[in-house]
């Protein structure tokens, strides 16, 4: 019974293969014949048994800290600078929008009239597919791959991602995306929360094209469907995948999207009733303010309707649509133009489970480094960085940091970005110094690693997320000590040398000298000068937003470990003694409510605003997070 089972497995595995391939041939031929196919929205069904998994993510692409627009923009650029097609030609993405009324606007209302039922289950208004004008936005990209991968399989590719998979990318090394939650951003961006998309690959030269709606799980009947339907042909055997239209009716969807691709390789995307909000103004916005980097490193031209950026205009249109955050724009394109060149330094120490300090650079070199901020000079160092991948031995890798001095009157700028993705909810690790810095990642080690940190909207790292421990070791000390990296390089060098200034006194000492006429002149008395050398810090607090850190400062090489440190914390009070006062009502240090890390530290809660840290080596480092943002804090530190 059991080889008869085993015969009977091994027969349908050769039947699905043989079925599988006539449909790959038959799929081929029908692309190369150019049939004529027309489409139709259809939702799969489910088993009313299987677990219901709803669309809640969508809320990550339009929150406080990135808008819609924003998102829109950062989503479709980041996946299309993913796909070059050469490494040596700029990405062009263009945007565009289009209103739509007449004949076209009642085409597309007809063809949608089969997901009312759809929207009506889904307690969804749809009010908007009877509109009888409406915005269409196109996102195109060119000198890109297009949806590559099998349409007929489920084989891991882009096509078949892109289209099918929510919550997995497959993206690696240098790619943007980690959690192929990116792509739900475009039906976010329609009213009727659904968009089209046109592909074009060297495997598959004639344009083809399918329409994705994203609702929620719902009822019709007995017939139980999941949140994503789609607009397609028909369905491949034996699979049965959604295929894509080709022929007269792709033509239909270039005219309603206006799109610019003939036959160029890439891929469109068409989303009709776009939302009020989103615009080719808040779209330039949201270019300059989030792709500054790679525009002005000539990596990528972005055509915003009649507006072209890139690297020749871009300062000219920031000038004429404000970034949504203030940018120091020469400084980037300071940056840009020595990306590609040598370091001027490296340090001497790798960042893993240690951190940058004095120890990774020489006395001369810090001495130097010095100098050229003082004076103005874009300070640029190399910090190699050693990373764990569980599969394999140690990976050497690197990121450059960069600062200069802050010009008058201006605010402090930090520029964080990963290849061409910016993570501005990383600057807070910045926050309150005074110079203009940038931390690059471009390495593919270090940008695959990080890459792994981000959150889904990409605008920030972290050190818990669930593909850092599934493919690094020891990945929280390492993101550590990239993520305050540039915060300890300032430390190093923005203290400025000391200097004598021989005029700094002299109208005081001139007034002296009148009143010593007046009174007569005393006896001449010689003091001996008593060199006094200056003493080293061995302690050094820093603050974070909603925090602090306490870290090795250069007189901790001194020390011998293990050596205890008394730390107190209190909320600033005016006119009063601010530990004395503390209530465990502000804060308890032995609750969880503070988020306290120590790296080569022992630390042990000893009251509520009281920790006895034991320091175990000149590495040792204390991070506390989770106070009140709105009131400042006070820190003391002292060796025992």
């Amino acid at each position: 019974m059991r080889e008869h089972s085993a015969f009977a497995r091994i027969r349908s595995r050769l039947q699905f293969e043989v079925e599988r391939k006539v449909a790959r041939m038959l799929f081929v031929a029908t692309l190369g014949k150019g049939t004529n196919q027309v489409g139709h929205w259809e939702f799969d069904s489910v088993q009313p048994s299987s677990v219901r998994m709803e669309v809640t993510q969508a809320d990550q692409f339009n929150n406080d800290e990135v808008s819609l627009a924003e998102a829109l923009v950062r989503e479709s650029i980041q996946n299309s600078s993913d796909a070059p097609t050469s490494p040596n030609v700029a990405v062009k993405v263009r945007f565009a929008i289009r209103e739509v009324s007449g004949a076209e606007a009642k085409w597309l209302s007809e063809q949608l009239k089969p997901l009312l039922s759809h929207y009506k289950e889904c307690e969804f208004d749809a009010e908007a597919i009877e509109a009888k004008r409406f915005r269409v936005l196109a996102i195109e990209d060119f000198n890109t791959r297009g949806l590559t991968g099998s349409v007929v399989d489920v084989d891991g590719g882009n096509f078949d991602r892109f289209w099918r998979a929510v919550g997995d990318s497959g993206k690696k090394g240098k790619a943007g995306g980690r959690w192929g939650l990116g792509k739900l951003v475009y039906s976010s961006a329609s009213a009727l929360k659904l968009f089209y998309g046109l592909t074009v690959t060297a495997d598959r030269p004639e344009p083809s094209l399918l329409g994705q709606v994203v609702l929620k799980n719902h009822r019709i009947g007995n017939s139980f469907h999941p949140a994503h339907g789609f607009y397609f042909s028909g369905r491949s055997a034996p699979l049965q995948l959604q295929q894509p239209i080709m022929g007269e009716e792709v033509a239909q969807f270039c005219k309603l999207g206006g799109l610019a691709r003939k036959n160029q390789t890439g891929l469109s995307l068409i989303i009709p009733y776009l939302l009020d909000g989103i615009d080719e103004t808040s779209i330039i916005s949201g270019v300059i303010s989030n792709y500054y980097f790679p525009i002005l490193a000539g990596r990528l031209i972005v055509e915003v309707g009649n507006v072209v950026i890139d690297k020749s205009s871009f300062l000219s249109v920031a000038d004429k649509y404000k970034p949504l955050h203030p940018i120091p724009f020469d400084f980037v394109e300071q940056i840009s133009r020595t990306i590609d060149d040598p370091a001027q330094t490296t340090a001497q120490t790798a960042l893993g489970k240690a951190e940058l300090d004095s120890a990774s650079f020489k006395p001369e070199q810090i001495a130097q480094m010095k100098k050229d901020f003082v004076s103005g000079k874009l300070v640029r160092v190399r910090v190699p960085v050693t990373l764990k991948p569980k599969a394999g031995g140690d990976l050497s890798s690197h990121i450059d940091l960069y600062l200069k001095t802050l010009p008058e009157n201006e605010k402090p700028f930090a520029l964080i970005a990963r290849n061409a993705v910016t993570l501005p909810g990383e600057r807070r690790y910045f926050a309150g110094a005074a110079a203009y810095a940038s931390l690059i990642a471009n390495d593919e080690g270090v940008s695959g690693f990080l890459g792994d940190a981000e959150n889904p909207a990409h605008t920030a790292w972290n050190s818990k997320a669930k593909k850092l421990a599934t493919g690094w070791r020891s990945p929280a000390d390492t993101l550590s000590a990239i993520r305050h990296s540039l915060r300890h390089f300032y430390g190093l060098i923005a203290e400025q040398p000391e200097s004598e200034d021989k005029d700094a006194l002299i109208d005081f000492f001139a007034i002296l000298d009148e009143d010593q006429k007046r009174k007569g002149k005393k006896p001449k008395v010689t003091k001996v000068k008593v060199d006094v050398p200056p003493r080293e810090t061995a302690i050094t607090i820093r603050p974070r937003k909603g925090g602090f850190e306490i870290a090795a400062g250069p007189g901790a090489a001194n020390w011998t470990y293990p050596r205890a440190i008394r730390v107190r914390v209190a909320y600033d009070m005016i006119g009063a003694n601010p530990f004395s006062r503390h209530s465990p009502f502000d804060f308890d240090l032995s609750a969880n409510a503070i988020d306290i890390k120590a790296n080569d530290a022992i630390c042990e809660p000893v009251k509520a605003n009281i920790l006895k840290v034991t320091a175990q080596s000149k590495n040792f480092r204390l991070e506390c997070m989770g106070f009140d943002v709105r009131r400042d804090i006070v820190v003391e530190a002292r060796a025992t």
